[in-house]
């Protein structure tokens, strides 16, 4: 008998260990959470695991409104591609046990790292998120728990987003985009042009259309739509950054070597 059981334990113990499923809809308890800024009223997030590649889609609401984002990683550690406010990201993630440990880059000139450690309780009834962000040197660190929820809880986030024409005031050319959309668009805009929201906006007043700058700025928005529809079948292959690479004045012409700056394709080879 004693025998037998030992035989027993030896075989379970080379059996795969189960991979957890962090599949379903999660809502954070905010009272149990500590967030690096004012709280949301409320976090929703449903999660998608099908074999290795994992989908995220979240939605915070808070005094400003709701934010969208939907990212997906392959969680056996294979480099995976997404958008952190508009700018490109790229990611490893990988599980350990209960743990999916994700770690990201974010590109533009100013250094931005995250680090994000999801937690499965036993029970799969808890999920714990601890993540960190670290931007110029400024670190910002947040825990939020999350409790399961019945599927239907996450409809919400199934619906389709409000437009950026129907939730915001004036908007001419980037009517159709979602809400959340069109904000990261704007952080992508000052990031290829390395301004603020003010080079185009007055302050407090987003709306207004008292800077030549906007007027400009919208031109160049159908400018680029037309180029992309004519040469590349509506593909967004010629953008902002394409002309301007982080500066406000795109050159019209290949700069004079600078003594001790080496010139891009020197730098390529």
């Amino acid at each position: 008998m004693r025998l037998r059981l030992g035989i027993l334990l030896f075989a379970a113990s080379l059996l795969p260990a189960q991979t957890p499923d962090f599949t379903g809809v999660w809502k954070a308890d905010v009272a149990k959470s500590k967030f690096a800024g004012p709280a949301p009223s409320s976090e929703l997030m449903i999660m998608d695991q099908k074999g290795a590649m994992l989908k995220i889609t979240s939605g915070v609401t808070d005094h400003h409104g709701e934010y969208r984002s939907s990212v997906a990683y392959n969680t056996t550690g294979i480099e995976s591609k997404n958008e952190y406010h508009g700018l490109p990201m790229k990611s490893r993630a990988r599980l350990d046990g209960d743990t999916l440990s994700i770690d990201s880059q974010v590109a533009g000139e100013r250094p931005t790292s995250i680090t994000q450690k999801y937690t499965l309780s036993s029970g799969g009834k808890t999920l714990e998120l601890e993540s960190t962000a670290n931007m110029n040197g400024k670190e910002r660190a947040e825990t939020v728990v999350f409790e399961r929820q019945p599927n239907e809880a996450g409809d919400p986030l199934r619906q389709p987003e409000q437009t950026a024409g129907e939730h915001f005031k004036n908007v001419q050319v980037l009517k159709t985009l979602p809400a959340s959309r069109f904000i990261d668009t704007m952080h992508y805009f000052t990031a290829s042009l390395g301004v603020k929201c003010e080079k185009c906006h007055v302050e407090g007043h987003f709306d207004s259309d008292d800077k030549k700058e906007k007027k400009t700025a919208r031109d160049m928005l159908k400018m680029v739509a037309n180029i992309d529809e004519h040469n590349f079948k509506g593909h967004p292959k010629v953008q902002c950054f394409t002309c301007h690479r982080g500066a406000e004045k795109p050159l019209a012409a290949p700069p004079f070597a600078m003594p001790g700056v080496a010139t891009a394709s020197a730098a390529a080879k």
